[in-house]
């Protein structure tokens, strides 16, 4: 194929088929230059030199995809390019498709066998060829390739690169989201050249997500918004892990690092919307993902809520992420009120790609190194694949802890001491401090330390007559080490000055281990029905070490590490869904039934940790004054009577229809009944729709009757754990029993049993083209929840309810899970996107805004707790609803890529949040609006080789301060631990290496 094929032979979509119905509207587009010119019986090769001879139009075309045996006959006369060109395409079977001042020729597609569309021939040619972006010779890696009519096809490699075996008649399709779908013939050629162009709307490609039917859709022709991130999307944040590159595309997800918060250091809490982690569905490959054995019990955002772990999953196996940003409980089933995450997973059958990521903060801590590995293979001469990836990620902690100003060895003195006492007990201290080399900056405040390993598969194939046999899954395994807060010396309730003289810091060492495993079998039809039935079985368990501690109790005896225990959630999904598009007699409209069965089996453990770990050690009727700390400290080890194994079945029975009216009306409905065996059952609803008008513009709206059911962790969770709280204006730590919701003590507050939370949720949207390559969506929704399911304030136990019931024990306070609260939601989302060429390059920019307020509209108290109620649901977890996360948040950003060169500035705005004191309001505090500001460079070396560099956070940019002392633990925790728009770790500095085959 000759050079200026490969380099400007871009077969577009689009103009293919016009140059197939109107090849003169066309071939008038070109430059209207007159040349004289003619032919007598004249090759049609030799004829092509000559008009390149007498005009200024470049000609693109392949020698050996033409018939040299043709010759034209034209009058010598004066007349146009494009008339010229108008009466040669009369003559021979080829287009003529104009690009700027270049005419490209290929072969005419027949018309009979593109009405057919299928195979009419079983003669199969090995065929190999490349994928281009238009104008670039940048391989396109992730195009989707298949046999129009059959389903059989395959993916191109990260160079573009394809293999298959297809008959001369076959028409085959490239489709890439983000491109215009292309259509050709691929008659005798085994080399292929293919350039695809950019889309002018973003995001054109079949949606997985809010749809059962095999419909072709764009995201912005959807019934419902849907947000769509491919592999380079996510890349270009510059983050390493799935749910902070999210963070920073999407504006209506968040999701940041905790800090000084037990299991919840190392798995992030994630939201949708505003709402809990355990209120949005994650998916991958349209599957339902387990989620974590983890309880969010400490005062963080999420605070009672069970999420999923993104983390878990390799980014080098996701080819793109879906976000449903609707209710979704009806077709999906629990979990999904606030909306759905589908990942898809990479399924490119050739080559791979070998990446690399090192960076460290400003504060030269917190370094990152990161390996991985993607590879796959045709696995099957008619398409199957294999597709694996390996991760390797270590973290180093960050630290952003403050100098102590408190008291080290010597015990403050009561107040009723004179201010002259007082004076030399802190100066006598001070010369302790010097005198044994005290470090004043005791603490970790920051990321915890993480070394993760993960694999994942994803596996496709064909079988006879339409039918695919499918599975994915994989494993993930991290270590972490996160600190808690320090003990100082002079406490002796939690010290032994025999084992650590100078204090202690202990920590927190988790074992997470991750695995998943999907099998189906599936039939995929254009006319008939489709069948789908699959397994999926998902696995998480998290160990507990402390190590650096003691049991207090236990006095010299006590030992420095335990094994606190574990915490293991298993759940196995079985699900059968068959659908049909049905062709009403009306060719522009149709309607897709869907019906469909899932059984879902949940298993919830708690293993007890080791004795030491949890025992009280005290003597009998030893003096208040002399009781010391039991169990391990910084994490009490999971008691005999907190351990368990608790199991539930689930079933649900749902049917979807939606049917597109005229190409205009689309309509889609879904009712759902799922069955508990723990609780009963449930109803839900959906009902859509979308409205196409001219130009470009379209409305939708609906209506979803959501629920999510209650975990098994939120009904028998049960530990004793400590915690610093705030009582009395001061961070005071306490030993804080969570009791389980089937506790009798619990049955006696007047608790009833948990239920599903339900919802109503209501969306009103509209997108619309605004010109060339501008796009525009808003839509505003409004989501109520009954029944939510919350973790309660902290009881003390001398409340004389409850004050038998810990007698003899070291537990101060008492917590549980209760349906308290009815809150409603209410928000807008919109996201303005323009693509445009700039200096011979591609611009995007897109702007994205998300705006969402949260209330609580009813608490309810039972009557045993009447008078108790704000420790119920006190102001400070009222805030947690309502203030906790920012009620805005925007990302500007703008994309260039030029050849090799690309370029990523992105600004992310994060709104104010808010901090509420449980008591003293005068320690309420607001933390302003932030702007990050992102930035990357990427430059191809080669086709092999790429580099990249950037800096996240490039201006260092930190959030407010804690302004009340009383809250900082003597100004060691100098940034709020209760709430964070974006964590403070500072600026980020990166650099990373591909390398692809």
């Amino acid at each position: 194929m000759c050079f200026c094929y490969f380099k400007t032979g871009i077969i577009l979509g689009l103009g293919f088929v016009q140059c197939l119905l109107f090849p003169s509207i066309v071939l008038a587009q070109t430059t209207p230059q007159k040349i004289k010119i003619g032919f007598k019986k004249t090759p049609i090769l030799e004829a092509f030199d000559q008009i390149k001879q007498v005009s200024k139009v470049k000609l693109a075309y392949d020698p050996s995809e033409i018939n040299p045996k043709n010759t034209l006959t034209l009058p010598k006369e004066v007349r146009t390019v494009q008339t010229l060109f108008s009466e040669i395409s009369k003559q021979v079977n080829l287009n003529f498709i104009p690009i700027r001042n270049t005419i490209v020729i290929t072969p005419r597609i027949s018309r009979k066998i593109e009405k057919m569309g299928v195979v009419v021939s079983t003669d199969l040619l090995p065929l190999n060829g490349q994928v281009f972006v238009e104008g670039t010779a940048l391989g396109l890696g992730g195009v989707n390739i298949t046999i129009k009519g059959s389903n059989k096809g395959t993916v191109t490699d990260h160079e573009g690169k394809f293999q298959l075996n297809a008959p001369p008649s076959a028409l085959l399709v490239f489709t890439s989201l983000g491109f215009e779908k292309q259509e050709t013939i691929l008659g005798e050629r085994q080399n292929l050249r293919i350039f695809l162009k950019e889309e002018n709307q973003q995001l054109q490609d079949v949606m997985v997500v809010g749809s059962r039917t095999n419909q072709s859709r764009s995201s912005v022709d959807a019934v419902s918004p849907i947000d769509i991130f491919t592999a380079k999307d996510l890349a270009q944040t510059g983050q390493t892990d799935v749910g902070l590159m999210l963070a920073f595309v999407a504006p209506s997800f968040n999701s940041s690092r905790q800090t000084i918060a037990d299991g919840t250091d190392h798995i992030d809490p994630m939201t949708l919307r505003g709402l809990g982690p355990d209120q949005v569905l994650v998916l991958v490959n349209g599957k339902r993902r387990h989620s974590t054995a983890l309880v969010n019990v400490n005062s963080t955002v999420g605070r009672g809520s069970v999420g999923t772990d993104l983390n878990a999953i390799p980014a080098s196996q996701i080819e793109r992420i879906e976000i449903l940003r609707d209710g979704a409980s009806a077709q999906y089933g629990s979990d999904a009120i606030a909306g759905v995450i589908n990942i898809v997973l990479k399924k490119y059958p050739q080559g791979g790609q070998l990446t690399s990521q090192v960076g460290q903060t400003a504060e030269a801590d917190g370094q990152v190194a990161q390996l991985a590995l993607n590879k796959g293979w045709n696995i099957s001469k008619k398409g199957g694949f294999l597709n694996i990836s390996a991760e390797s990620r270590f973290r180093n902690p960050t630290n952003r802890s403050g100098q102590y100003n408190g008291l080290v060895y010597l015990p403050a003195l009561p107040n009723t001491a004179s201010q002259t006492a007082i004076t030399e007990n802190l100066l006598a201290d001070q010369a302790l401090i010097v005198q044994r080399n005290f470090n004043l900056r005791p603490m970790i405040v920051g990321n915890s330390q993480s070394l993760n390993f993960s694999g994942f598969y994803n596996l496709g194939l064909p079988l006879a007559k339409l039918w695919e046999f499918y599975s994915f899954g994989g494993i993930n395994q991290r270590f972490g080490k996160s600190a808690g807060f320090y003990r100082f010396p002079n406490n002796s309730r939690t010290n032994n000055l025999d084992i650590y003289p100078n204090g202690y810091l202990p920590y927190i060492l988790t074992n997470i281990q991750d695995q998943s495993l999907t099998l189906g079998l599936r039939k995929m039809t254009k006319n008939d029905w489709n069948f789908d039935f699959s397994n999926s079985y998902g696995a998480n368990a998290i160990g507990y070490n402390v190590e650096n501690s003691l049991n207090a109790s236990m006095r010299n005896t006590s030992p420095t590490t335990f094994d606190v225990g574990q915490l293991k959630f298993s759940q196995n999904t079985t699900n059968i869904n068959i659908s049909r598009n049905i062709k009403p007699s009306n060719p522009k409209s149709y309607i897709n039934i869907a019906l469909g069965a899932e059984l879902r089996l949940d298993n919830y453990q708690i293993l007890a940790g080791q004795e030491s770990s949890y025992l009280d050690a005290n003597l009998p009727n030893t003096p208040l004054a002399q009781i010391k700390a039991a169990g391990s400290q910084v994490f009490n080890g999971f008691r005999p009577t907190n351990a368990l194994n608790k199991t539930r079945r689930n079933l649900g029975i749902y049917t979807d229809i939606e049917t597109e009216i005229d190409e205009k009306l689309l309509i889609n409905g879904a009712i759902r009944f799922e069955d508990y065996s723990d609780f009963g059952s449930n109803i839900s609803g959906k009902l859509v729709s979308r409205y196409l008008f001219k130009n470009g513009f379209s409305l939708r709206g609906g209506i979803n009757l959501g629920f999510r059911a209650p975990s098994l962790h939120q009904k028998y969770y049960s530990t004793v754990s400590t915690q610093f709280i705030t009582i009395n204006g001061l961070n005071q730590q306490r030993e804080v029993s969570t009791l389980n919701n089937e506790t009798p003590l619990v049955r006696a507050l007047g608790v009833p049993q948990l239920l599903p939370e339900t919802s109503t949720s209501y969306s009103v949207g509209m997108s619309a083209k605004l010109g060339t390559g501008l796009l525009l969506t808003v839509d505003t929704y409004w989501i109520d929840i009954q029944n939510r399911i919350v973790l309660s304030g902290r009881f003390s136990s001398t409340v004389p309810q409850i004050a038998s019931y810990f007698k003899g024990t070291s537990v101060t306070e008492a917590q549980f899970f209760t349906n308290a609260i009815n809150t409603s939601t209410r928000g807008i989302d919109l996201i303005l996107n323009h693509k445009n060429r700039f200096y011979n390059g591609d611009l995007n920019l897109t702007a994205a805004l998300n705006f969402n307020r949260t209330l609580i509209t009813d608490v309810k108290v039972s009557q045993q707790l009447v008078g108790l109620g704000e420790t119920l649901f006190n102001r400070e977890e009222r805030g947690r609803i309502e203030v906790n996360q920012p009620r805005s948040k925007m990302v500007f950003s703008a994309q260039y890529q030029q050849n090799r060169f690309s370029a990523t500035l992105r600004a992310t705005r994060f709104g104010q949040i808010s901090t509420i004191a449980p008591q003293d309001p005068t320690q309420d505090q607001t933390f302003r609006a932030k702007v990050l500001t992102d930035f990357m460079l990427s430059y191809s070396l080669n086709s092999k080789f790429s580099l990249s560099m950037g800096v996240n956070n490039l201006f260092d940019v930190y959030p407010d301060k804690v302004a009340d002392p009383r809250l900082t633990n003597n100004n060691t925790v100098v940034y709020s631990r209760f709430a964070t728009q974006f964590g403070f770790n500072g600026a980020y500095y990166f650099t990373g290496l591909k390398f692809s085959w």
